[in-house]
């Protein structure tokens, strides 16, 4: 891996690391061999393939809310749309908005994300919540340009970040409500910061830059207070950098972060308060393959993400969605599918609720096409 060099390389580096949040992520899906029969006795998966919104061709998962209702962004040529699935209705439809992407889904269901707002020819996106087949617009922080919605909470508190340009690393974190608007979580003493995820207490986390002489980012987490609100550095596992990407009810945090200086690879980790876990990876320890991300947990410590396979020699990498538990670490998703659900290969989980069901981005490898599903724990095979 390259060394850190000056100061402005390394900003480089950094804007190109929070440009977007990695909760799609689903290519390199070369070959991947699943076919492995689930042991009895242990539970296992049935997929549920969401289908794809009117008009649109494929899409992509972000969360999940404890009714089982999906939210995230339907694509169809140079046009997207932010989806609302029912998990009753079994009915996937357009949240509203021009252009829209969906992000987060509220235990209200309320689903958050961004959409163009404007004359056709200053059209810019903006933070936005849908209901009803409209999108209402959030604004943006002050000076800024362009902002998204990550997360809500019951309470209508939406969390996100504002900036100079879209999904850039430019921005500032920000919750809003209907009564105070957007409002600044400030930083953990640089200049920029991303909120990713809120629970139903209030507790925000995400990724902010540091006062250090180089451009570092850490994850934090933010208690909101009657003075405005406190931010606290949850540290790295290691090197550099970590950013905060999911938050359950006991203010756990999940996300990745460097192990090493002068490294660029990540590992996923649980902070239980107190400390930063690393969750390992699936790949081979020291290579490239050794990568993983973590994007959700319940209130289970239950968490899920994406990691990779190394492949044969000469042959890319193999990203595969994971689930873990401190019962029995990290595992690969695929090899928990039943029946049907083996005619998909899981790249990336992106949620998980309280119940254990899990969204996730898939490839169908019976039409070649790139779909969201939704994972639903079946009880173990009845020992004969």
């Amino acid at each position: 891996m390259e060394k850190r060099g000056t100061q402005t390389s390394t900003k480089e580096r950094e804007k190109d690391k929070m440009k977007t949040l990695p909760v799609i992520l689903i290519g390199l899906m070369a070959c991947l061999a699943i076919g492995i029969t689930t042991a009895r006795g242990q539970v296992g998966y049935s997929v549920e393939d969401l289908g794809v919104v009117k008009g649109m061709e494929t899409s992509e998962v972000v969360a999940l809310n404890n009714q089982g209702n999906v939210a995230g962004t339907g694509y169809g040529g140079s046009h997207s749309c932010a989806f609302k699935y029912d998990y009753l209705t079994k009915f996937m439809e357009d949240a509203g908005g021009f252009n829209s992407r969906g992000f987060g889904i509220s235990s209200t269901n309320m689903v958050v994300g961004d959409a163009f707002f404007g004359p056709a020819m200053l059209s810019r996106s903006h933070a936005a919540m849908f209901s009803g087949g409209i999108a209402k617009e959030l604004g943006v922080m002050k000076g800024q340009v362009y902002s998204r919605a990550n997360a809500a909470n019951g309470a209508g508190q939406v969390v996100g970040f504002s900036g100079a340009t879209r999904d850039g690393s430019d921005s500032r974190a920000f919750v809003w409500t209907y009564y105070t608007g957007m409002k600044d979580l400030g930083t953990l003493g640089g200049a920029y910061a991303q909120a990713n995820a809120i629970n139903e207490a209030g507790f925000i986390t995400g990724t902010a830059q540091t006062a250090a002489m180089f451009v570092v980012t850490h994850a934090f987490i933010y208690q909101k207070s009657a003075t405005g609100g406190t931010m606290r550095d949850l540290g790295v596992l290691g090197g550099h950098s970590s950013y905060g990407m999911a938050i359950n009810a006991y203010n756990h945090v999940v996300g990745y972060s460097t192990r090493e200086a002068n490294s660029e690879r990540f590992h996923a980790f649980l902070h239980n308060t107190k400390n930063m876990i690393d969750l390992g990876s699936l790949g081979l320890k020291g290579t490239d393959s050794d990568v993983s991300v973590a994007l959700g947990i319940n209130k289970s410590d239950h968490v899920v993400g994406y990691t990779y396979l190394a492949g044969a020699p000469g042959m890319p990498l193999h990203q595969v969605a994971f689930l873990w538990r401190k019962a029995g670490g990290m595992v690969d998703l695929n090899t928990l599918l039943y029946g049907p659900g083996r005619n998909y290969r899981l790249t990336s989980a992106a949620a998980i609720n309280d119940d254990g069901q899990i969204v996730a981005n898939a490839y169908d490898k019976q039409t070649g096409g790139l779909r969201a599903v939704l994972l639903t724990p079946t009880p173990p095979t009845p020992a004969h």
